[in-house]
């Protein structure tokens, strides 16, 4: 998926969120700002200008330059005279975050496991708001597609990817259409499905069947699918998934040789959880 547009997207909300609680004492709008910055340099491949980040978040130059000092003085971003760029500082975060996370530490043998038995990517993910967030992967480095770019952290919006459809379908109607009128219903190929109501009727069917496929939906040439993973409760609480070339995969082939490999999986996940 095109980054580019998923930090406008990102930048979007953040902006109706802070018009929406402008007035809102408890709402800090200075550290929101900061956040939005953060953002836009975590989402560039160069380093960015006080101009670049202006232009990207429609603040005005001096709030990003304040926002920006408060970031370096921090150890969070690097100067370098007029460019900007984040300090590895971060990946202490992200270190840390993982490290917490009991699921996705448990998960990632089971996903290295599943992808040596299918020679597939394996991935994990969550629902955060209209998005599905990976906290766990393994991938096979030989693939070239869009999926093997994507790593911890990445996001992908969910009503399009077959995690997102797996996670949607365990909610109920009520949540289904309420995350779907806060999607951004946009064809990234011309077999995306993004009219709300056929994918209503979608996310039944996976509710039915207990999995999701993808089909060129997100990028021409990939295929995707996925299972819900359950807590001992019964409640759905992530989706792995396998993705693969269309040229390797048929749909059939997709539920014949790798679905039973992801229920089996999910199981056992289910078991340490």
């Amino acid at each position: 998926m095109d980054k580019t547009l998923m930090q406008k997207e990102s930048i979007e909300e953040y902006g109706k969120t802070l018009e929406k609680h402008a007035d809102n004492a408890d709402f800090l709008s200075s550290f929101a700002r900061g956040l939005m910055i953060f953002e836009v340099l975590s989402t560039s491949k160069r380093a960015q200008t006080i101009s670049d980040i202006a232009k990207e978040t429609g603040f005005p130059r001096a709030t990003v330059r304040r926002g920006l000092f408060t970031l370096v003085e921090l150890g969070y971003v690097l100067q370098d005279d007029r460019y900007y760029e984040l300090s590895p500082k971060v990946l202490m975060i992200a270190h840390d975050y993982i490290n917490s996370q009991t699921l996705s530490t448990t998960a990632q043998p089971i996903l290295e496991n599943l992808t040596r038995e299918l020679n597939e990517t394996a991935t994990m993910g969550v629902l955060v708001k209209d998005e599905v967030i990976y906290i766990a992967r393994s991938s096979d480095n030989r693939q070239k597609i869009m999926s093997n770019t994507l790593t911890i952290g990445s996001h992908l919006p969910a009503y399009c990817s077959s995690i997102g459809r797996v996670l949607l379908a365990a909610e109920s109607k009520e949540r289904q259409i309420e995350i779907l009128a806060q999607s951004n219903l946009i064809p990234y190929t011309d077999r995306t499905i993004y009219d709300r109501d056929q994918l209503l009727e979608e996310l039944e069917k996976v509710h039915r069947e207990g999995y999701s496929i993808i089909d060129q939906e997100l990028e021409v040439g990939l295929r995707s699918i996925s299972v819900p993973v359950f807590d001992r409760s019964g409640k759905v609480i992530a989706s792995i998934s396998i993705s693969a070339l269309t040229l390797k995969y048929s749909i059939d082939e997709l539920i014949s040789k790798c679905l039973p490999a992801l229920q089996k999986a999910a199981a056992i996940l289910t078991t340490f959880i």
